[in-house]
């Protein structure tokens, strides 16, 4: 009995130390995948950035050349535009076949609102622009909104408001714009559509850039954006008045 109970004691400490080494590994494991899951994270949030660097850095080239747009020049897509075009989808064939549809589309997400303001907040670097300058420039952004549609399957209102931004330089005169923004209300900063005034007032003919006021149309475009403000403006002059 003794020899029986002897076997069993052993029997049941060899188990026990199997468990106590499976509790370590879980746990090693444990560790292991968590510290796997955190890497993944960072490799996705990498990849976020980066898909961001390279249309930072192709639009820069363009933005370099921005003076080739004051002349009459072709208006076909821009040869930047057409490299990031295949950037964009060389990343999308590799993702897309690497990663769950997400994590996919998180990645892609949001990027046509970077690619818009990165469009509309460098209008001040051109010098000039001429009229099939705005047109190259607007088949640039249908040709990059082409792109996302077909990486993302759906459209990109983002790029269609730098599309309409830039095709507001078509207007012969500035009243045209303030015009637009009466009618449709603003869908720009007041910032936005001054550097818009600007280019418009460098882009003019010498002989014609005399007959634009800038100052005038930069307040008109102030009274047009921030009407409440100028009705309280006029009500403390009046009150101001009275007490005088």
């Amino acid at each position: 009995t003794s020899g029986y109970t002897s076997r069993s004691l052993k029997q049941n400490h060899h188990q026990y130390e199997q468990l106590k080494l499976s509790r370590v590994n879980l746990e090693i494991f444990s560790n292991a995948m968590k510290t796997t899951l955190t890497l993944s994270y960072d490799i996705l949030l990498v990849l976020f950035l980066e898909i961001r660097l390279h249309c930072f850095y192709h639009l820069s080239l363009l933005f370099r050349n921005a003076s080739h747009y004051a002349s009459v020049i072709d208006t076909d897509p821009d040869e930047n535009i057409m490299t990031l075009n295949r950037d964009l989808t060389r990343l999308q064939e590799t993702l897309h076949s690497s990663l769950n549809e997400k994590k996919f589309s998180f990645l892609f997400q949001g990027l046509g609102f970077v690619l818009a303001t990165i469009l509309i907040r460098s209008a001040p670097r051109f010098v000039r622009i001429s009229e099939s300058g705005v047109t190259k420039m607007c088949r640039n952004i249908f040709a990059i909104e082409q792109t996302l549609t077909q990486i993302r399957t759906v459209g990109d209102a983002e790029l269609m408001r730098a599309h309409r931004y830039y095709e507001l330089l078509y207007a012969t005169k500035p009243d045209e714009i303030i015009g637009v923004i009466e009618e449709h209300g603003p869908e720009y900063t007041e910032q936005d559509y001054i550097h818009l005034l600007q280019l418009k007032h460098r882009s003019f003919p010498a002989s014609e850039s005399g007959n634009f006021d800038l100052s005038k149309y930069e307040q008109i475009i102030k009274k047009a954006l921030h009407p409440n403000s100028t009705i309280q403006n006029k009500i403390v002059n009046g009150q101001t008045n009275v007490k005088h």
